[in-house]
């Protein structure tokens, strides 16, 4: 991006030093990763502010600063004090990018679960029908050039604009996005306009970062809120707590689910291994179609076919056919560490980016519906989001095993893994003391490992012709799956295989 002053981004603000003059030619909210002409932002944080390192920022190159009131800007520097930094950021990041969302057409898909299923079906459904759709979820982001694993559900606003401006720059029309809880309260959707919002899900998480879970559910009811009069809230009308938040909703509210009363109704649902396959009947209207589609996805779980129906009922009123969106739900891949599944020799492995109780609750279903002769899992804990989180997802594995027969249940803290991230996602001493509590309480039997590799091979050593391997977890599981696929290849004798593709942002081109 060409640079402009900061007197243009904010030309009534409150500054210091020759701030109206100074040139930005980028954005940047750590001060590591500060090139010259950035404009820094000291954001607070959970342990410390971002203005601790406005110094740092500057020895760097850093042009201007902005920092929150009360601050003390190092002597000699120029910037501006800002009642809220998020919110500054968020609009430099409009104003320097050029507002790339404006004349896109927006998508956000909410919740906390199935959000990532939900995006890529939209998206999918989306490029089905001839449209040019970029999307940032949690486990993938793709636009022309350019995939990669990201490392935030929604990044920060600057990542957010920047990847706009990417998307609209190369041609896309169209942009699905992920919408966390963190990226409602820190503003990082600020100016966006969508044109349709889903809820998918509700159940306590978070809460790290919210004081409580009527906050993280505020946050998710304010996205719903905040979407405009000429868009749709696509909500689960089988969940109430999601149904609730289309209460005081400016938008249209199309609902989807079982329930007889829902706009996009799921009719006559069957599983088979690895797969579902029913009916989608709309009714009512606001959807521009009225009828019964049969529709195949090639993912497991009835959780699947609510994440089908809710993408469908965006993806028809988003202008696509509706016989094209059911079409295109059999040809859809499957997301990414979503209960993937592969065949290696006699063995399946499944893995999961499970995160809170009601995904692996999710999960652990399918695993029974599955019905395996014996099953070893394998769960990488979930690092800086809580004792409380821990010690919920320890209980549900306890309750499962005494019915799915997996003891020990292998544990890994997958230390050097979480190392290479940027973001902080490394297991803390009360976030292990929660989890070992509740396993033991629940009289779960562990096999424990500070590091990934370990766990895959003790793991991969248990498994049995005919068993099934699950992988659970975030971050610290990204690199399991490959890992067991190369043990159990060379174990059947077979040569080694591709492993993992998802690259980090600085490795994507974009």
């Amino acid at each position: 991006m060409s640079g402009v002053t900061l007197g243009e981004i904010f030309p009534h603000a409150e500054g210091f030093g020759p701030w109206r003059s100074a040139l930005v030619q980028g954005l940047a909210t750590d001060s590591r990763r500060v090139h010259p002409g950035d404009l820094f932002f000291g954001l607070p944080g959970t342990r410390t502010t971002g203005a601790d390192f406005a110094a740092d920022a500057l020895r760097r190159g850093a042009s201007a600063l902005v920092l929150p009131r009360g601050s003390t800007p190092p002597e000699g520097a120029s910037g501006i004090v800002h009642p809220s930094p998020y919110r500054a950021l968020a609009e430099a990041a409009v104003r320097f990018y050029g507002d790339p969302g404006r004349g896109m057409r927006l998508a956000g898909v909410t919740g906390t679960n199935g959000k990532t299923t939900t995006a890529l079906l939209v998206a999918h459904l989306l490029r089905a029908d001839g449209r040019r759709c970029a999307y940032w979820t949690t486990t993938l982001v793709e636009l022309p050039g350019a995939a990669f694993r990201p490392q935030w559900t929604t990044p920060p606003a600057h990542e957010l604009q920047r990847f706009l401006r990417a998307a609209r720059d190369r041609g896309e029309d169209t942009s699905v996005l992920e919408v966390s809880s963190h990226a409602v309260r820190q503003e990082r959707i600020l100016g966006l306009r969508f044109d349709v919002g889903v809820a998918t899900s509700f159940a306590p998480d978070h809460l790290d970062f919210h004081p409580t879970v009527e906050d993280y559910y505020d946050a998710k009811r304010s996205f719903i809120r905040g979407l405009p009069q000429e868009g749709a809230a696509v909500l689960c009308r089988d969940d109430p707590k999601v149904l609730a938040m289309g209460q005081g909703a400016r938008a249209r509210v199309l609902t989807f689910g079982e329930d007889p009363g829902a706009d996009v109704r799921i009719e006559g649902l069957a599983q088979a291994e690895g797969r579902i396959e029913g009916r989608l009947s709309a009714q009512g209207d606001g959807l521009g179609a009225k009828g019964s589609w049969a529709f195949r996805l090639g993912l497991p779980g009835r959780h699947n076919a609510r994440n089908a129906a809710a993408a469908f009922a965006a993806a028809l009123w988003l202008g696509v056919p509706p016989e094209g969106a059911a079409r295109a739900l059999g040809t859809f891949a499957g997301p990414p560490r979503r209960l993937e599944r592969e065949e290696i020799g006699p063995f399946s492995v499944y893995n999961d980016v499970a995160m809170n109780e009601a995904s692996f609750r999710a999960v652990l279903e399918t695993l029974r519906d599955l019905q395996p002769g014996q099953a070893v899992v394998v769960c990488a804990l979930r690092g800086n989001r809580g004792a409380a989180v821990n010690a919920r997802i320890a209980g549900i594995l306890a309750r499962w095993e005494r019915e799915l027969g997996y003891a020990p249940l292998i544990v890994t803290e997958s230390v050097s893994e979480l190392r290479t991230y940027a973001v902080d996602y490394q297991v803390r001493p009360e976030e292990v003391a929660a989890f070992r509590a509740a396993a033991a309480e629940g009289s779960l039997e562990l096999s424990w490992h500070l590091e990934l590799a370990p766990a895959i091979e003790e793991a991969v050593a248990r498994l049995r012709p005919g068993g099934v391997l699950l992988l659970l977890g975030t971050f610290g599981m990204d690199r399991g799956p490959a890992m067991a696929r190369s043990l159990l290849r060379r174990r059947i004798g077979l040569p080694p295989a591709p492993g993992e593709d998802y690259l980090e942002p600085e490795e994507s081109g974009y």
